[in-house]
């Protein structure tokens, strides 16, 4: 059966030990971590509030499953900004320190999987520009990842790693087990053509799903089942494919909602 997680940002307003415990309350095996102002940060939250939040997960029986340290506004007013694949050498600098300070959280808090993203494509840099800084950036952090602790690249709408097809080229180019593919459901329906068959061929490069519904193509993420996705479709072949691993829900639109995301979601997910 499906091991189902789920996302914390959608609990936002709440304080992240509260949020760990209504996840788990809500029948979920697993919780991942956005990094945030108002959960954990990684440049600001303590080595003492880091082992609370592990130690509140270890006491409900609630998995960290993926820390997430790709947010939009973790680092400033511009949304992912600066990136790794930013023009100013200084500016990726500061994101691969953040990103190593993520590292040292997750292991703290005994997380094995650290979510990663490219940036945005700007005017400043060619494709392959992007794609050395991409590498390099990689390359530059693997040594920090100690013991099982791995990195997962999403593809995100309107970055330059935005397809399934561009991540594993990646993956494939630095050819270590370290580096894996986060599939998001929802973004193959945003961004690719032959959707379902793009999800299938994934699964291969998979550590870490998210899960979400889109209606019309727009990254707006749905409660699943409220979009266009055939989710008995994709939950079949996650289970052909044997994925062993999590699937988080991912439901960034709906902290007002909070607990219909959080309920039906699970319902509908575990009738398919």
């Amino acid at each position: 059966m499906t091991k189902l997680c789920f996302n914390a940002t959608t609990l936002r307003n709440f304080d992240i030990k509260r949020a760990v415990r209504l996840i788990r309350e809500s029948g979920y095996e697993g919780v991942e971590l956005a990094l945030n102002n108002t959960h954990l940060h990684p440049m600001r939250s303590t080595k003492e509030e880091i082992i609370a939040v592990k130690n509140t997960c270890e006491e409900i029986g609630l998995q960290i499953a993926c820390v997430a340290a790709g947010g939009p506004d973790l680092m400033g007013s511009i949304p992912y900004e600066p990136s790794m694949i930013n023009a100013d050498l200084f500016s990726r600098m500061r994101r691969l320190d953040m990103i190593r300070r993520s590292v040292e959280m997750a292991q703290l808090l005994d997380c094995p999987i650290v979510n990663i993203n490219s940036g945005m494509l700007t005017a400043a840099v060619t494709a392959q520009m992007a794609q050395n800084y991409l590498l390099d950036g990689i390359s530059s952090l693997l040594p920090s990842l100690g013991g099982d602790t791995m990195f997962v690249l999403e593809p995100e709408p309107d970055f330059f790693v935005g397809t399934t097809t561009k991540a594993i080229e990646v993956i494939n180019e630095l050819n270590t087990p370290k580096l894996m593919l986060n599939l998001d459901i929802g973004h193959v329906f945003c961004c690719e053509e032959d959707c379902y068959d793009k999800v299938e061929r994934a699964l291969l490069y998979t550590r870490h799903i998210h899960i979400e519904d889109i209606k019309g193509r727009i990254h707006r993420h749905e409660i699943p089942g409220e979009g266009d996705i055939d989710f008995g479709r994709i939950m079949t072949a996650i289970n052909n494919a044997e994925y062993p691993h999590f699937v988080s829900v991912e439901l960034h639109h709906h902290d007002r909602m909070w607990r219909r995301a959080l309920d039906e979601s699970r319902e509908y997910l575990f009738l398919l």
